[in-house]
């Protein structure tokens, strides 16, 4: 397929980034998205943030789709996702990378899930009330309240993502979890030794509880080469399908533009030095360098002869059938 039918293609898909992180209060940040033809993403609202820092997040962000009807709008439901294609914007899935904002009360849960959050990623990189994180001395595993916590987002319709749990936590959540659960944004540790990345046994039970997983673009999780480039994305692509099938299998870019640097430093606190400069020395994917090149990576699965079903499952209809069965509640 040439380039011209790829791009048509791209068009007429459902394009879904399963974690985008940037500072969304940068205009040219939503261009850019919006030039790449993503239909929607899961934004990151907060992490580590208390409970009023992220009320005030939420209300900053109400206020961003006031100020930008024409580029970003709120998605709460699969017919949002459909709606935000059929007006040519994009939509943005209120998500967090830490259970720190429910400040250890079950019932804000479901005050989040009211405003409109609709993905909570269990841990960030430490350990907190609900977990470990990847970076965690030692993963003691999900907690009593853990358990709680999943169970009352199975119960909400909130998706439960692992992406930053160490492997122990991943697991017994995936076990406790009714429903399907997500790695929005995690590669496979066979391609790239980084804490972050997870063993091809946490993909197969993600894949045996009918979640998805989302590949993420930073070089050190993609290859130990240094540098990537989109064939290296790609074949993280590949290798997810190979191991899962090409239902659980999503982009999840991790996009950080933007970011404030004082924002970014408390997003790799904790990090040794060594792994920080490897990070600073590297994050840019050749040929998938932002948000605007996503029609890259429908042209290139095509050509490496993936069938345009297939294609449109991996840039975003997987992504799509998941929300759809885990937003409506258990």
């Amino acid at each position: 397929m040439n380039r011209k039918n790829a791009m048509s293609l791209h068009d007429e898909a459902i394009v879904i980034d399963g974690l985008n992180a940037s500072y969304f209060f940068n205009e040219s940040v939503l261009r850019r998205i919006r030039k790449g033809g993503v239909t929607a993403f899961n934004g990151t609202v907060a992490a580590w943030h208390n409970l009023h820092e992220t009320m005030n997040l939420i209300a900053d962000y109400y206020r961003l789709f006031e100020d930008h009807p024409d580029l970003l709008m709120p998605v709460r439901s699969g017919g949002d996702i459909r709606e935000a294609k059929a007006r040519g914007c994009t939509g943005m899935i209120f998500g967090f990378q830490d259970s720190a904002p429910i400040n250890e009360n079950l019932r804000m849960l479901a005050v989040y899930h009211a405003l409109g959050v609709r993905i909570i990623q269990l841990t960030y990189n430490e350990k907190n009330a609900v977990g470990c994180g990847c970076m965690a001395p030692e993963d003691e595993g999900l907690t009593s309240f853990g358990r709680d916590v999943v169970a009352e987002m199975n119960r909400l319709g909130i998706l439960v993502d692992l992406s930053h749990c160490g492997h122990r936590t991943t697991m017994e959540a995936i076990e406790a979890s009714k429903g399907p659960v997500a790695f929005t944004h995690a590669n496979p540790l066979a391609l790239a030794k980084s804490p972050r990345n997870k063993a091809d046994e946490a993909f197969r039970a993600l894949a045996a509880k009918g979640g998805v997983a989302g590949v993420v673009l930073l070089p050190s999780w993609l290859t130990p080469k240094g540098k990537a480039d989109l064939e290296d994305y790609l074949n993280a692509v590949d290798y997810l399908v190979r191991l899962m099938g090409v239902d659980h299998v999503g982009l999840g870019t991790d996009f950080m533009e933007e970011i404030p640097a004082e924002i970014m430093a408390m997003a790799l606190r904790g990090i040794t030095p060594d792994k920080l400069e490897k990070f600073y020395s590297s994050t840019i994917v050749e040929g998938f360098e932002s948000p605007s090149k996503f029609p890259r990576v429908t042209e290139g699965l095509l050509a490496r002869g993936y069938s345009p079903e297939d294609v449109k499952k991996i840039v975003g209809g997987n992504w799509l059938r998941l929300y759809e069965t885990v937003w409506q509640g258990m």
